[in-house]
């Protein structure tokens, strides 16, 4: 209970101190970039659940929304389980012209027909902490006493897959950043197997991450995806620390629309459920400073600036109920 209570507290200690530094893009117009970046960004991370098949079924959307965004580190989730490197490559290549290609990239092996991706502009190797990581037996123990007989049988085969998560050390050069994609279980449920789950995945998540930072120096973390945070905010509190130091922590970067007033990243519009925030890009604030946080959705683009992307006011939604996050960093 003390460490629950230590853990919500500094969630909302960080998340107030994170959105102070924050700049909004503000509207945009076709004569300039819809998300510029400051003049002092070190570099920026675009994380996104790309919905399955979705990812493939609407490349050419995916594409276009990439190219206006134009990052340099893409944490994915939700990548449809089996689609090979070249598949994912074509999606993202050539947006900055025909011959750019040069994307690294780390598949993550656990979670089935959803897995994590990281993508980078600069060289990627995997971290064998988090190259599969299995549910433990006293976790499926846990969850089995939780499920009735026909949504274990539902689900066991997806827990045999192991967790969605995807890491890999992005060299920067003189710096080197550990990258995590994730994709937590979604709904709710009485009895709520599905935030028992989410809180199994965060805690190996969690060791796993503390495992990696113990075996290979970085200077900074950066960890995103689709926390699916229906129930209760536990799963975001609880992955934000402990680290080793000098990282001790993860901090949510406050990402608003381009309006300045919504900061929803999960579309609910059509569906029983609220719109709500369910996605979070988080990074250590002992190494980084956000300049700019940016949830993107096409429906805050002028009709002259979705023209030149050759996008559409839906586009965003279209391609996923769920927006991209912007966020470009500097070094501190």
């Amino acid at each position: 209970m003390k460490r629950r209570s230590f853990g919500l507290l500094l969630l909302a200690l960080l998340c107030a101190s994170s959105s102070s530094v924050l700049s909004q893009a503000g509207s945009a117009d076709a004569s300039r970039p819809v998300v510029p970046r400051p003049a002092n960004t070190a570099f920026r991370v675009l994380s996104w659940n790309v919905s399955g098949e979705d990812f493939t079924k609407q490349a050419a959307s995916y594409k276009k929304i990439f190219r206006l965004l134009d990052a340099d580190i893409l944490l994915l989730d939700e990548v449809e389980g089996g689609r090979t490197a070249d598949e994912i490559a074509a999606i993202v290549g050539g947006l900055r012209g025909a011959t750019d290609t040069a994307w690294h990239m780390v598949i993550g092996a656990g979670g089935g027909r959803q897995r994590g991706v990281i993508l980078s502009r600069h060289p990627v190797r995997p971290v064998p902490a988090l190259a599969l990581l299995h549910y433990p037996a006293s976790a499926l123990a846990e969850l089995r006493s939780l499920m009735d007989e026909p949504t274990w049988i539902a689900n066991k085969a997806n827990l045999d897959d192991g967790i969605a998560v995807a890491g890999g050390i992005v060299d920067l050069g003189r710096r080197k950043v550990l990258a995590v994609a994730v994709d937590l279980q979604s709904g709710s449920g009485d009895p709520n197997w599905q935030e028992a789950r989410r809180l199994i995945e965060v805690r190996e998540i969690q060791k796993a991450l503390q495992q990696a930072l113990t075996a290979v120096r970085v200077d900074a973390v950066l960890l995103a995806g689709d926390f699916n945070s229906v129930s209760t905010v536990m799963p975001l509190a609880r992955i934000t620390n402990p680290y080793p130091p000098p990282h001790v922590a993860l901090v949510p970067a406050q990402a608003d629309h381009l309006d300045g007033i919504e900061s929803w990243t999960w579309d609910g519009r059509g569906t029983p459920f609220p719109t709500q925030a369910l996605d979070f890009s988080l990074y250590s604030p002992d190494a980084l400073t956000p300049v700019n946080a940016v949830a993107f959705s096409t429906e805050d683009l002028s009709p002259a600036a979705l023209a030149a992307a050759g996008l559409h006011e839906g586009s965003s939604r279209q391609a996923s109920d769920h927006l991209p996050i912007v966020v470009d960093y500097r070094w501190r």
